[in-house]
């Protein structure tokens, strides 16, 4: 950011905030913090109503601060209410579960929330070399934990714990979930690709085995 619209911003902080708090009541400390807070968390592409939401600033001085910082007004929208964005695909739980895994780590240290929640996002697009998550959308993985929409549990297949919806036909981590669809459940054999047509769980060769199995019982069963 130039000097010239460090001095702008500035300008517009004290500005904004002294019409909001009468001046014997501001924590100058605190208030340069959430400042701060608020212009990492737009550099980082948070929503003016997350930034708020975070900081405790106001809406005017933080709709302020991103024609300052990037040329542009806020992103439209607002924080999510529904897990419906990250069912669409194993890989967007896994990155979810990558992201509940930082913020479990990372809220033991005595932090604020938009502290937490940027170390935690920095850290997260450093590590995966093609971001799925958005700042707003890891910012709602922990939540969907709170609100109980998603539960810790443990995977049948791979004995890892996740977090994740409950599934009444059993526990499998999205990494599995993954692994699954393009590895036969039996042997561990490559699946051979099928543009169309329901997914297969097993190889050719697993599967004609398992059939020629059956059929052995079945006549079996019959002769006895």
């Amino acid at each position: 950011m130039c000097v010239g619209n460090t001095d702008r911003l500035l300008a517009l902080i004290a500005r904004k905030e002294s019409e909001a708090n009468t001046p014997g009541n501001i924590d100058l400390v605190n208030q340069a913090r959430h400042t701060l807070e608020a212009v990492h968390l737009v550099k980082l592409g948070a929503r003016a109503s997350l930034v708020c939401q975070l900081t405790g600033l106001t809406k005017k001085v933080v709709s302020g601060l991103y024609p300052l910082l990037t040329g542009m007004s806020s992103p439209p929208g607002q924080v999510p209410f529904t897990d419906t964005w990250y069912l669409k695909c194993n890989r967007r739980l896994l990155h979810a579960n990558l992201v509940w895994r930082l913020f479990q780590h990372l809220e033991i240290i005595k932090r604020t929330a938009a502290k937490v929640l940027i170390h935690v996002y920095e850290v997260y697009v450093e590590i995966v070399d093609a971001p799925l998550l958005n700042l707003t959308r890891a910012f709602f993985v922990p939540r969907l934990v709170r609100i109980k929409a998603w539960y810790e549990q443990t995977c049948d297949h791979c004995g890892m714990s996740y977090i994740g919806p409950l599934d009444n036909g059993g526990s499998v981590c999205p990494a599995c979930k993954e692994y699954f669809n393009h590895r036969c459940r039996s042997c561990g054999g490559a699946l051979e690709y099928h543009p169309m047509g329901r997914r297969k769980v097993v190889c050719s060769e697993c599967y004609e085995r398992q059939r020629r199995n059956k059929k052995r019982l079945n006549y079996g069963g019959i002769d006895g």
